[in-house]
């Protein structure tokens, strides 16, 4: 990737990638002992001041074809609770082995597949084994996915009982054979009955909303924009298509309808439109991608006043972690990342026995240092020096973050580095160039594997930008 500099065009290509885990899961690979794994949940409590934790639950009533996560169809009530279990006993067996209460907890995250599958009962029964092991009055955001179909009077009264603050679902679009593509339910009155349980009983209601598909439209857009702001909500997620994660059925399907193509440049261009609608309409971005309202009449690039305190953690300062509980679930700590096992059956069956599956891939420390400028920096709009050991970043680094100072994407001051509004426009493509090559290469090697199937492709109008 060649930053080029060119008027409002930054970059020679567009990396199809929005957003990535870092560091990856790829680097000396290990399945731990209990002894292995005891110190360096010990060392990640040592390093962090922060700490979020994200839990799986990997059910859904259909399989959406977009979605990259792991998750399988829902089947009987019998096999969550058995996944409830689980999940509890996982909790269970990492407290003996870490004081999961010496770190604070600020932010929790349910997420899947289909978290509001769980029956009241699962969710009261992980609410208790919550407030048994952590300390949840350092508690500040907890948040739950929702999918529209099965929101209940009674799943949200238990949520809100056990602490949940903010609610989130998938709206993507309202259009009819948009959803159909993505295998969602028609009946948009479905997603204001949930709006309308949702919106009284939480503090926040957050949507996601998906644009650039081949053969959309800006309309299209800002019709679902128009929709989410009806119904109440207080955020509203806005995300580029990922083609590079959607299934290889949705490729085709749309192939089949439309030779169209949506251009790395008109997506660019679509980007503004949105952000100058939403801001017309109250919302403010708070990163790269995320707006809340904002009753304020000063309107900043991105907002100081509200931050999504799970993503802090995700894409953060150094002393900020993350612990993931359930099958497929990440846990970033110093120095490691730890991977659960993505069987669904097999974490099912170990756990029940008290057999812990995963595997750990370590990374040198520096990969640590350098995760608020890479990471922090492009997604949430600023990072403050004295939070980061300026001193120890490589040189390198830093004279990529001056060539970006040059190009007008990051203003540097005496204590802060921060985007520009031209910045937050290139957020992923800022995050992209900052990583590592080493870092580079390992993502390169999956978005070439994912376009590598059959049926699965991405045109070069797509990624490569007009100008420069």
């Amino acid at each position: 990737m060649k930053l080029v500099n060119n008027g409002m065009v930054k970059f020679d290509y567009q990396f199809p990638l929005y957003n990535f885990f870092f560091p990856s899961q790829s680097l000396d690979v290990f399945r731990p002992s209990e002894t292995q794994l005891t110190t360096l949940l010990n060392h990640a409590n040592s390093q962090s001041t922060s700490r979020a934790l994200y839990f799986h639950i990997p059910f859904c009533e259909a399989i959406c074809s977009f979605c990259p996560f792991t998750r399988g169809l829902y089947k009987n009530e019998e096999d969550i609770n058995r996944y409830t279990k689980a999940l509890i006993k996982e909790i269970e067996y990492k407290s003996r082995l870490v004081d999961f209460k010496a770190v604070s907890v600020r932010a929790i995250f349910f997420g899947g597949g289909t978290p509001s599958l769980l029956s009241p009962r699962n969710i009261y029964d992980i609410g208790e084994a919550l407030h048994h092991y952590f300390d949840m009055s350092t508690v500040e955001e907890f948040s739950f996915e929702f999918n529209i179909t099965s929101v209940t009077r009674e799943r949200t009264l238990a949520l809100a009982d056990i602490g949940v603050t903010h609610a989130r679902f998938g709206l993507q679009t309202i259009d009819p054979t948009w959803r159909k593509l993505f295998n969602l339910n028609e009946d948009i009155r479905e997603i204001e009955r949930a709006a309308a349980l949702l919106v009284p009983t939480f503090r926040h209601v957050l949507c996601d909303i998906m644009y650039g598909m081949n053969g959309s439209n800006e309309n299209q857009t800002l019709c679902d924009i128009d929709k989410a702001v009806e119904l109440g909500l207080s955020n509203i997620d806005i995300y580029p298509i990922n083609n590079v994660a959607t299934s290889v059925k949705l490729h085709k399907q749309i192939r089949e309808r439309t030779a169209e193509v949506f251009p790395a440049m008109r997506k660019l261009n679509m980007k503004l439109m949105i952000d100058e609608h939403m801001r017309h309409k109250g919302f403010v971005p708070y990163n790269g991608h995320g707006y809340v309202r904002q009753a304020s009449a000063a309107s900043p690039l991105i907002t100081r006043d509200y931050s999504f305190i799970y993503h802090e953690h995700v894409y953060g300062y150094t002393n900020h972690d993350l612990l993931g509980f359930g099958v497929g679930a990440i846990s970033s700590v110093a120095e490691n990342v730890i991977t659960n096992t993505s069987l669904r059956e097999q974490y099912i069956a170990k756990m029940t026995e008290g057999d812990y599956v995963c595997q750990v891939s370590q990374h040198a420390p520096v990969l640590d240092l350098v995760k608020p400028l890479v990471l922090r920096l492009p997604y949430h709009g600023e990072i403050e020096k004295s939070k980061v050991a300026m001193s120890q970043m490589p040189q390198g680094l830093l004279d990529r973050v001056q060539e970006l100072v040059k190009a007008d994407l990051i203003v540097e001051t005496d204590a802060t580095f921060e985007l520009t509004r031209l910045g937050w426009l290139w957020y992923s493509n800022i995050m992209f160039y900052l990583i590592p090559e080493s870092e580079q290469n390992i993502l390169k090697k999956i978005v070439f594997e994912k376009l590598n199937a059959n049926g699965r492709d991405i045109t070069r109008d797509e990624l490569i930008y007009s100008a420069g």
